[in-house]
């Protein structure tokens, strides 16, 4: 399949787009589950399962967490909801957020910065399994 806009000659670059990939959190069970989904993943899991997405007070069970296609200077992925140091010296963090369809680090201030990925910034943890480590700033 060719996916080329007609009207521009980019040689033979074929475009495809990065899969939106999600991290899972059971809210019931305070665990991410042990697999990264795609969407089309999502609704085949939970596809039988559609009593299994919400609480007995009808609450969704679940948080999905995107991956932002970002990496850290360590190579590790960048999660919506993930913890970032962005100073290198563990004394400034910052929480993934998407702010308008731009993904966004926000500090314990409520202040907003680009997030830039490596090399400038690493993940320590993540907001739903790591909660205490912006209460300990």
């Amino acid at each position: 399949m060719n996916n080329q806009h007609p009207d521009i000659n980019v040689g033979n670059l074929n475009f495809q787009p990065i899969p939106k990939r999600f991290m899972v959190w059971d809210k019931k069970h305070k665990e991410f589950l042990p697999m990264l989904m795609e969407i089309w993943q999502i609704v085949i899991h939970f596809r039988d399962r559609y009593h299994q997405l919400y609480d007995d007070n009808g609450n969704s069970r679940y948080i999905f967490c995107q991956f932002t296609n970002l990496f850290d200077k360590d190579g590790e992925e960048i999660f919506e909801g993930s913890i970032i140091d962005y100073d290198d010296d563990s004394a400034m963090l910052g929480i993934v957020v998407n702010v308008d369809g731009q993904w966004q680090l926000k500090d314990k201030n409520g202040n907003l910065m680009f997030l830039k990925g490596a090399p400038h910034q690493k993940v320590v943890g993540h907001i739903l399994s790591n909660p205490e480590l912006l209460e300990e700033r």
